[in-house]
């Protein structure tokens, strides 16, 4: 472990042990076994400190999320949900939202910087997840969707704290879920928005877009009509082109799954459209 992470490590015990605004910097040198300077070197103030130890939690979510996405279906709810889970349970056991609150308060730019892009990172994160998974019927919605999520869990779980609730973080991550389930049945039936999704042009890599419709397409399927294979066929030759006629895919795209998603072989034609839909959806929307 480098002086760093001893710093770090010790910083977390105490700011658990007797609280953020108990600990001075001299209880960390102490804990830590490290010099004055040696701090200074790495952190300028304890706000510096505070920021360190939210990217450094920060990352790890972000590492073990893609992981999990890594090894299942980007469109299952279950993966979806492990996401989540896994990011409560990092930050109940880092003790991380009482720093986050904290954060609220200090007086420091970068701090406050990164707070705020942090925050709208998580928004959009989860806003493009809940359409990967329910479908582009609740794009327009999905802001709105993941703002509901993430404030109200958040102050539930703030609530819980100041009240000295003995709530279990898993039921109340359990019962929001159940509540985005709901508002998201709400949300098809009804066409009013509050924060407008929008697709930006650069958000996604198209070579990864691409390398997921080849994924779905390229296996071998002796089964397939010839009226079915030609419509495969024009799609990945699109794909192996510069520039991608998004739009003629999203027709082809829209045909296959009309005439073949039925059929008794799970074809993955809605996935497919979905995910060409969004790209044709991003050159529309370029000026």
């Amino acid at each position: 472990m480098t002086k760093k992470e001893h710093i770090i490590e010790a910083a977390k015990s105490l700011f658990r042990n007797i609280g953020y605004h108990h600990t001075s910097i001299q209880d960390i040198l102490e804990k830590s076994g490290v010099s004055k300077g040696t701090f200074y070197n790495y952190f300028s103030s304890k706000s510096q400190l505070i920021l360190s130890i939210i990217q450094n939690v920060d990352g790890k979510v972000e590492e073990q999320q893609k992981q999990l996405l890594a090894e299942g279906d980007s469109h299952s709810k279950e993966i979806l949900y492990s996401q989540l889970g896994l990011k409560h349970t990092i930050y109940s056991r880092e003790n991380i939202l009482e720093l986050y609150n904290i954060s609220m308060a200090e007086n420091d730019e970068a701090l406050r910087k990164y707070m705020e892009t942090s925050h709208y990172k998580e928004l959009n994160w989860l806003a493009r997840r809940l359409i990967e998974v329910y479908g582009v019927a609740i794009e327009a919605s999905a802001m709105d969707l993941s703002t509901h999520f993430i404030g109200g869990i958040g102050y539930q779980f703030r609530y819980s704290r100041q009240m000295n609730f003995n709530t279990n973080s898993s039921d109340i991550l359990a019962y929001n879920i159940l509540r985005l389930e709901k508002n998201i049945e709400v949300t098809k039936h009804h066409q009013q928005v509050l924060f407008p999704f929008n697709i930006q042009k650069n958000d996604e890599d198209q070579e990864v877009v691409v390398g997921h419709i080849r994924k779905l397409l390229s296996a071998e399927d002796t089964d397939r009509a010839s009226e079915e294979q030609e419509l495969v066929d024009f799609i990945l030759d699109e794909c192996q082109n510069s520039r991608i006629r998004w739009s003629i895919c999203e027709g082809v795209a829209r045909q296959l799954n009309i005439l073949f998603s039925s059929s008794n072989k799970d074809r993955n034609y809605n996935e497919l459209f979905n995910i060409i839909y969004k790209q044709a959806r991003k050159n529309r929307s370029i000026p």
